[in-house]
């Protein structure tokens, strides 16, 4: 059972790793909160206090003085990641006298730690009715948090969850190169490179015409070796346009394909895997994003259950996934590549995910 103890826990490690990061950007002279970290403090302000603070810069570019408020229990606040005297006497001197008419209590959030002591400027804090107890920090937000019912803890807690990964993007920093860890090009799948070596297909049509001789064909049933090549440099084009977990996926529907499934019926011969099956043996949260990408590039196709109705019976045909290699016209990708393929793969014990995943066609 999760408990308050549970639900403070986390608020703290997490408000305190904002104040760590906060902190390690004011030693950089990196002082600036933009709107978004001052949204995020709205939000838990607002469930906190049970307020119903609005973003003013939202009305005014910049709103001097006052970042968040609240008209109706004229509460407002200053979000900020400076804590010293002059950052707070120079606050209290841009607020506006409209909005110290409007708000009869102002506070200021620091977004880290505040100092033991200030300096006031005693005509400005006593204009504001302004004290030190209107300067808050990180550890006055905890503490106001522990006494929180459980619901409003929790509702804390879930929103926190969810925002924390891009309060952190917005407050990283730089490295020397001016590039951020969390980048969007980390989080990017490089472009796949096909690797091949022209003594591997070599091999590999020697293994297609000795198949074919040994099946009794004539020299005119071979494929040349470069029919062969061409057929790589396709298939691999085809697989570089997927991304690595749909190639492991595609690598996987052939390796655990139904016995005995090989179709030869139609210019372009596949295997079947049991649309039931995959589903009581792959556990994977997204087959059906990897079976609209695999059918888009026509690696497979999908032959949707059909009723039967007889007198007797009442049901379905088996629903059962096409397995291809793609190709465009009468050649070798159209017709029994994928047999050859599969066929040397297991008898050379090569494993498919090898050739299909990192499309290294080099180790043949």
């Amino acid at each position: 059972m999760i408990t308050r103890g549970y639900f403070i826990g986390e608020i703290i490690d997490e408000l305190a790793n904002i104040a760590h990061q906060v902190d390690n950007r004011c030693k950089l002279n990196l002082t600036d909160l933009n709107k978004y970290l001052e949204d995020f403090f709205k939000e838990i302000l607002n469930r906190l206090l049970d307020l119903h603070l609005e973003n003013l810069n939202n009305e005014r570019s910049n709103a001097p003085g006052l970042d968040l408020g609240d008209p109706l229990k004229r509460r407002a606040f200053q979000i900020t990641s400076e804590k010293t005297s002059t950052k707070i006497n120079n606050t209290l001197e841009t607020i506006l006298d409209e909005d110290r008419m409007a708000y009869s209590e102002i506070t200021i959030l620091i977004i880290g730690y505040k100092q033991t002591k200030y300096t006031p400027n005693e005509e400005l804090w006593n204009k504001f009715n302004f004290k030190k107890e209107n300067i808050w920090d990180i550890n006055k937000i905890c503490q106001e948090a522990i006494i929180l019912d459980l619901d409003t803890l929790q509702s804390i807690h879930q929103y926190i969850k969810k925002e924390i990964v891009k309060v952190k993007i917005e407050l990283e920093i730089p490295n020397k190169e001016g590039e951020f860890s969390t980048s969007i090009k980390n989080y990017i799948e490089p472009i796949a490179k096909p690797k091949f070596h022209e003594n591997a297909l070599k091999v590999y049509h020697e293994y297609h015409i000795t198949k074919l001789k040994n099946e009794g064909l004539e020299a005119d049933d071979y494929y040349s070796i470069y029919d062969i090549t061409q057929a790589f440099y396709f298939l691999s084009k085809e697989l570089a346009k997927l991304p690595r977990i749909t190639r492991e996926f595609y690598a996987f529907l052939l390796e655990r394909r139904d016995e005995n499934s090989l179709d030869t019926s139609s210019s372009k011969f596949f295997y079947r895997f049991n649309g039931d099956r995959l589903k009581r043996i792959c556990r994977y949260s997204d087959i059906d994003g990897e079976i609209r990408l695999l059918a888009k590039h026509k690696f497979i196709y999908w032959n949707e259950p059909t009723p039967i109705r007889e007198e007797h019976y009442t049901g379905w045909t088996e629903s059962s996934y096409q397995i291809r290699i793609p190709g465009n016209a009468k050649n070798y990708t159209c017709d029994n590549f994928i047999v050859d393929f599969v066929d040397f793969i297991e008898n050379k014990n090569i494993g498919y995910q090898k050739p299909i995943v990192n499309l290294n066609f080099s180790d043949f």
